[in-house]
């Protein structure tokens, strides 16, 4: 059994029977899941899942992936899984909704009504440094026109210097007004040579025709200068994105073992368990020799002791993750159940 794909949870009253019938371009086995007032949407995962695939294997379900989103969003708020996530059944994703409906929950308020859209700002370089030139020494201008190596270096050193300073003074302009309008906002430096910044939008859907007009409030202050490009909708992959830590049902049986717990043992008693054995077991607390001198086992001992106790941490955290089987990835921090 191949398992399933969990693409993103929406909530279960914005579904729609038809919504994911199948066409083409649609992953294979889509559906939904629900539990309670969550739904995560699924499809058949293909043999071995995505992750360590190609980028030529890995390309078709990515615009697969994207198709489902565009569906999605047509009819309301998304919380993409991270691409790639695969659960054992339909019971592991209920499971992943059920114990980890906290969280999910504050992620649907994180969002409310948004969208993500891509902004990419760039400038014609060249005429940015012809602009700035006239405020360069004619002295250095005129020696490094002459051919003088060191002047050369020296007059393309200031320019950078004085692109640098526009290019912050453009981007902290852009980022107040658009902060203004926007639910939350990321930025990154821009790939192109030509690029002034990279910012990724949370927009509600009711600010998309104000964005619109600040952009255009934008390009007329910049007389024209500034290229953007905007791209969406998109899911809010950059504010909540949905980390599914869904061990398979094997993983599951053997962590119980190591630490000899019962199926369905309370959190508190999986780290009772686990600090009993730890304790037992850690290198630091267990002796590597007799009180005679024996130390035949002081080899042998700490290696074997600190590779049972890394068992004993890895089924630890299986177990764990059991009780808390979501987490949200947002730019600088992570919320957990």
């Amino acid at each position: 059994m191949n398992g399933l794909l969990v693409f993103a949870v929406v909530p279960a009253d914005r579904h729609t029977p038809g919504l994911l019938a199948a066409a083409e371009g649609l992953p294979p086995g889509l559906r939904v899941v629900v539990a309670g007032p969550l739904a995560a949407v699924v499809g058949d995962a293909p043999e071995g899942g995505l992750k360590g695939r190609e980028r030529n294997a890995l390309l078709p379900w990515l615009l697969a992936s994207q198709k489902v989103m565009e569906r999605l969003l047509a009819r309301g708020p998304v919380l993409p899984v991270a691409l790639g996530t695969v659960a054992d059944d339909e019971e592991r994703v209920r499971r992943m909704l059920d114990a980890g409906a906290r969280v999910l929950d504050e992620g649907f308020r994180t969002i409310g009504d948004s969208i993500e859209m891509s902004l990419s700002v760039a400038w014609p370089l060249d005429t940015v440094v012809a602009r700035l030139l006239p405020g360069v020494s004619a002295e250095l201008v005129s020696a490094a026109a002459s051919g003088g190596e060191i002047e050369r270096q020296a007059l393309g050193t200031l320019l950078a210097g004085l692109v640098a300073a526009e290019r912050r003074r453009v981007r902290a302009r852009l980022v107040e007004r658009l902060a203004e309008i926007v639910r939350d906002f990321t930025v990154s430096e821009p790939t192109e040579r030509g690029g002034v910044v990279d910012l990724a939008l949370l927009v509600d859907r009711a600010a998309e025709p104000a964005l619109g007009a600040v952009l255009d409030a934008l390009d007329a202050e910049f007389d024209g200068t500034l290229t953007f490009r905007l791209v969406s909708p998109l899911p809010p992959y950059s504010f909540a994105t949905v980390q599914a830590h869904l061990a398979t049902s094997a993983e599951l049986a053997a962590a119980r073992q190591v630490l000899g717990v019962a199926p369905g043992a309370a959190p508190e008693a999986v780290k009772a368990a686990y600090r009993r054995l730890a304790r037992e077991t850690h290198p630091d607390l267990v002796p590597t020799g007799t009180e005679d001198g024996d130390d035949r086992m002081a080899d042998v001992g700490p290696a074997g002791d600190a590779a049972r106790f890394l068992v004993l941490s890895d089924a630890f955290r299986v177990l764990e993750g059991e009780a808390s089987p979501v987490s949200l990835r947002r730019p600088d921090t992570l919320l957990r159940e």
